[in-house]
């Protein structure tokens, strides 16, 4: 199982804690039946003041649940480390919560719109943790994308210096490497992902990126890359000449600099 995986789970499980909880919560006081549909003009009245001071109204209030607060405290510890862990730069979000949740809990006896409020904020918490995945999927691309650049940029450098000291076959060989694995990640990283054969060669990808990835003008320039490739790497008819390598190098960096995965 991967990390997100895993992480994933365990969030799964803390939103089954957290239900639980909320559910043990309206069990003994009020049933969330809040509606969303709009709250239709009300026309307010003049009230008679020496009733209203005649009358005092205490509203209704409702025990919390037997152990409620030992149990919100051991969701929110597990809840808190792995926000902590895994996007600290919310946690302040998240602990500003805490502080009026706590002071709910200690009351004991709550009326119903502190009871319904409770409910909210422990729900924000956990909206807050439910985040954490899809930050992670994208921090993960952001890794990923920053390692990639890299490692292209030293390879393509890689085969300039084979170029300059006369290896022209294998360095054009090393570029020609590079555009199968970018079109590769192109088509991974598009939305929807567009599915390609693991046999694939760099001919197919082309035709997959075109005009959903790239346009034309593109799709021809990489036709023309693969076409200087086989010269380097098949065709052992003729030596590749210095200026075919270099128009190799160049357009390599230049398909991969232009043409970035969207995430």
């Amino acid at each position: 199982m991967t990390m997100l995986a895993e992480l994933k789970r365990a969030i799964q499980q803390l939103q089954e804690q957290k239900d639980a909880l909320l559910d043990e919560i309206q069990k003994v006081g009020w049933e969330d039946d809040r509606s969303r549909e709009r709250i239709p003009e009300v026309i307010q009245g003049f009230l008679d003041i020496k009733v209203l001071d005649a009358v005092t109204i205490v509203p209704e209030r409702s025990p919390l649940p037997p152990n409620c607060s030992r149990n919100y405290q051991q969701w929110y510890s597990a809840a808190r480390a792995m926000l902590a862990k895994n996007q600290p730069g919310r946690m302040g979000e998240f602990d500003q919560s805490y502080s009026e949740i706590k002071g709910l809990l200690q009351e004991r006896d709550v009326e119903k719109n502190e009871q319904f409020k409770l409910m909210d904020l422990i729900n924000f918490q956990f909206e807050v943790l439910a985040a954490v995945p899809s930050h992670l999927r994208f921090s993960m691309y952001d890794i990923e994308l920053t390692a990639y650049s890299v490692l292209m940029d030293d390879e393509l450098e890689a085969s300039r210096y084979l170029c300059s000291n006369g290896f022209l076959r294998p360095a054009g060989v090393l570029a020609g490497v590079i555009p199968e694995r970018h079109l590769k990640n192109l088509l991974r990283k598009h939305t929807p992902p567009i599915k390609y054969s693991k046999k694939a060669g760099l001919g197919k990808l082309n035709d997959l990126c075109k005009d959903s990835v790239f346009e034309l003008a593109t799709w021809r320039k990489v036709r023309y890359l693969a076409d200087l490739r086989h010269v380097c790497g098949h065709d052992k008819a003729r030596e590749p000449t210095a200026d075919e390598v270099g128009d190799l190098i160049n357009g390599v960096r230049d398909i991969v600099k232009s043409c970035t995965p969207s995430v």
